[in-house]
């Protein structure tokens, strides 16, 4: 719209004045330590002046980004941070206070008693343009979009300009509906389901803001934790927050929740899987609990206190162990009050029998000779002593398995410990392992009022529980989208996930309707594989149109990185920024073309993103945005993850303007895109057709019936019992478990993998291998 020069005058002498107020009342708060009566009063009001400070934002930052007008004629400024005059008469409202909640909420049905709201676009404090809403003539506008107010020509605006990798400035982009999830009370369990570019991100980010100026009087940002998915997302929107005068709320990727150790490494997904199973919590406990107990089976104990000796009988020992056990706490203060208990016991108890000797010694000779004693009973634990120790071995871990594991998921638990506790490497998957070993050792406490977690719908078991146990309360904000939800944990409903939270607190469910990120056209092209990869979720509408169709690139195979690299480079050379978003099978050879080209480029898997060209892998994609997006072949993509097709979904997703498709078969893999038949329902062979596989099933089926496999606790309890003494009887018993689960495993593999009438050939040949190699373990 064409912008009255007066009125921009006008509206930038107020911005000016605003501008003079705010930066008075900066050096105001900077002398205010001066005025302190000690040294001691002078850090305390230093400190407290600069989070006042930061309060007021930069001094280069505008100081509003809109203005409503109410039918009264009453004019209000919104900005991120309140600014007074010298007589402390309001000159701009911070956005999150009460009094700025009309100009969220007004819409064409329900103005809120407004006439007139005013975006502001501004370079530091130099107003632009600006852009009215004359709520009174805005029904006739509204039919494309039924009762929901249309996006205002800055809105469209600001989505329409070149990103640079991080979060634009989004206040403005908040509407109606929006803004009553933002300002939701804080107790409860808010779950926002969101399609890409929905602002789901932006509006958890804004409700931390919102809860932390409306909560103020029990609600720090000391106290709000935001979880991101992994250190590029994170990074990404870390500095949103500050932006909206929040500089302390902690900002952490869900694997940054565990005890320091040394990460590296991969995990195979059967691995990575089992290790995200809440089972493993039962398992780490009873392997702990289980170092715990009396050394072999004497009736006696014998200790010696300076030159005298003495019998503890052992069952007195085993009810102080129980009465430790059974008390509340973690395995350290459990561990702490049985070494209280066992010394005042014994002490009670030798007294009580007057034992030789007894008078001469003291108590606390008794305690420090029982210290040895009582660390054979009850070690001491940490985290990655206790796993290492379980994974290495197979013997422990049956023990821990219970009822719960299988062998073969034993056996993918078991795997060598590195030979120095210092240089052992733990994978993603073996980090919520960890902080449940952290829990049960040390008991990690909930110290947050509120927590965010963003790309929720990804998390194991395992991860939740981490984040669960953080929680002061159950006060939670979730979003993801189930359309997006990919991995080993893919999922196809948000009960799953908020269960693993374990909230008393009431659970409130909420869809975003509207996307504001993702051009039309690149939307509706993505959208067809929504039947296939989340038919239950409902696609969201698209407001703004991008600038061109999505351009699809057939090429032999020969060409494909080389096609990709000339279409990121045509982008970057009009200062787009740039994601190749690939899959593993083509990026070594695009990194080549790269290189070859000398094109300056950021991985995202060491933590990159910036302007110009981004190779991103299809996981690392999620919650990320570019001006430009070239998907590489999106069959590798959808042939990477059982919900390849919502991986997919994802990577196409990204762009903000442009999308380009380099690919040799089809752009959209399994998608009839020209007769538009996305998601019609596989066609089953006729239940008349004879079924080829059906007698070799039945084979099968038949073979395995012979012989039923047991539970994995009888299999581990049927070893014959050797005469021997208890010592070689405990090492007989002990080898016999380790011998009978690793044939089963055999078996398992064998009834998986290969029919029953080549089995004893397999088995022959896995003889004459073993034969063949001797001494390789």
């Amino acid at each position: 719209m064409t912008v009255d020069p007066d009125e921009l005058k006008r509206e930038q002498d107020y911005f000016d004045a605003a501008w003079e107020h705010r930066e008075r009342m900066r050096t105001s708060l900077g002398s205010a330590a001066g005025a302190a009566a000690n040294s001691g009063a002078a850090v305390r009001i230093r400190r407290d002046t600069q989070a006042r400070q930061d309060k007021l934002g930069e001094p280069d930052e505008a100081v509003a980004f809109a203005r409503m007008d109410d039918e009264s004629g009453e004019r209000l400024y919104l900005g991120y941070h309140a600014i007074f005059d010298d007589e402390s008469n309001i000159v701009v409202v911070n956005w999150q206070a009460p009094a700025a909640t009309r100009y969220h909420k007004a819409t064409h049905t329900d103005p809120c008693g407004l006439r007139l709201k005013r975006d502001f676009t501004s370079k530091n404090n130099t107003i632009q343009s600006f852009t009215d809403v004359l709520l009174a003539d805005l029904s006739a506008e509204i039919a494309e979009l039924e009762s929901w107010e249309r996006p205002s020509d800055t809105l469209l605006n600001e989505l329409g300009r070149n990103r640079t990798g991080s979060m634009q400035d989004i206040v403005r982009t908040i509407q109606a509906a929006q803004f009553d999830l933002i300002q939701t009370p804080l107790e409860g369990v808010m779950v926002v389901q969101g399609g890409p570019g929905t602002g789901k991100t932006a509006i958890a980010l804004h409700r931390v803001s919102w809860l932390l100026f409306n909560y103020r009087h029990q609600l720090t940002a000391e106290k709000v934790l935001v979880i991101g998915p992994n250190p590029t997302f994170t990074r990404y929107t870390r500095m949103v927050l500050p932006t909206l005068g929040d500089t302390s709320v902690v900002q952490l990727d869900v694997h940054q929740l565990h005890p320091p150790v040394r990460k590296g490494g991969v995990e195979l997904a059967d691995v990575a899987r089992l290790k995200g199973d809440q089972r493993m919590a039962s398992l780490v406990e009873r392997a702990l609990y289980a170092r715990v107990g009396l050394p072999g089976n004497d009736r006696h104990l014998r200790i010696a206190v300076d030159r005298h000796r003495f019998m503890l009988p052992a069952h007195d020992i085993t009810a102080v162990i129980a009465r430790a056990r059974d008390s509340a706490g973690s395995y350290s203060e459990r561990r702490q009050l049985f070494r209280q208990l066992l010394p005042e016991n014994m002490f009670d108890l030798l007294a009580k029998d007057g034992s030789n000797g007894f008078r001469e010694i003291s108590a606390a000779g008794l305690r420090q000779a029982l210290d040895p004693l009582m660390d054979r009973i009850w070690p001491s634990a940490t985290p990655a002593a206790l796993l290492r120790e379980l994974y290495s071995s197979r013997d422990r871990l049956i023990a821990a398995a219970g009822d719960e594991f299988t062998a073969r998921e034993v056996s993918l638990l078991h795997r060598r410990a590195a030979d120095k506790l210092s240089d052992e490497q733990w994978t993603n998957a073996d980090l919520a392992v960890l902080d449940e070993a952290e829990h049960l050792i040390n008991s990690v406490q909930g110290h947050f009022e509120h927590i965010v977690v963003d790309e929720t719908q990804d998390l194991s078991p395992m991860q939740l529980r981490s984040i669960a146990r953080r929680s002061a309360n159950g006060s939670f904000t979730v979003v993801g989208d189930i359309a997006q939800s990919t991995g080993k944990w893919a999922r196809d409903e948000w009960d799953d996930v908020v269960r693993h939270l374990s909230s008393h607190m009431p659970v409130n469910y909420e869809e975003l309707r509207y996307g504001y990120r993702v051009p039309r056209q690149v939307f509706e092209f993505a959208a067809k594989l929504l039947p296939i990869a989340a038919p239950s979720v409902k696609a969201p509408q698209v407001v703004r149109e991008g600038p061109a169709d999505p351009s699809i690139h057939h090429v032999h195979e020969g060409e494909r990185a080389g096609e990709a690299v000339r279409v990121a480079m045509g982008h970057a050379a009009h200062g787009r920024s740039v994601a190749i978003i690939c899959p593993d099978t083509c990026r070594e050879d695009i990194e080549l073309a790269l290189i070859a080209k000398d094109v300056a480029w950021r991985a995202a898997s060491e933590g990159e993103l910036g302007p110009g060209i981004n190779v991103v892998d299809p996981h690392e994609a999620k919650g990320l945005e570019f001006d430009a997006v070239v998907v590489v072949e999106p069959a590798d993509i959808v042939a990477d993850d059982v919900r390849g097709h919502r991986l997919l979904y994802v990577a196409l997703t990204r762009t903000t303007r442009y999308l380009d498709v380099i690919c040799i078969g089809d752009p959209l893999p399994d998608v009839d895109v020209e007769s538009d038949r996305a998601g019609e329902a596989e066609v089953l062979p006729d239940d008349n057709e004879p079924d080829p596989w059906g007698p070799v099933l039945d084979a099968i089926e038949a073979k395995l019936a012979e012989k039923e496999p047991k539970p994995f606790k009888d299999r581990c309890s049927d070893t014959p019992t050797d005469p021997a003494p208890a010592a070689t009887a405990a090492r007989t018993k002990a080898s016999e478990r380790v011998i009978t689960a690793a044939a089963e495993d055999v078996v398992e593999l064998l009834r998986e993998s290969v029919v029953p009438n080549l089995w004893q050939a397999v088995l022959a040949k896995s003889a004459e291998i073993i034969a063949d190699r001797p001494g390789q373990k």
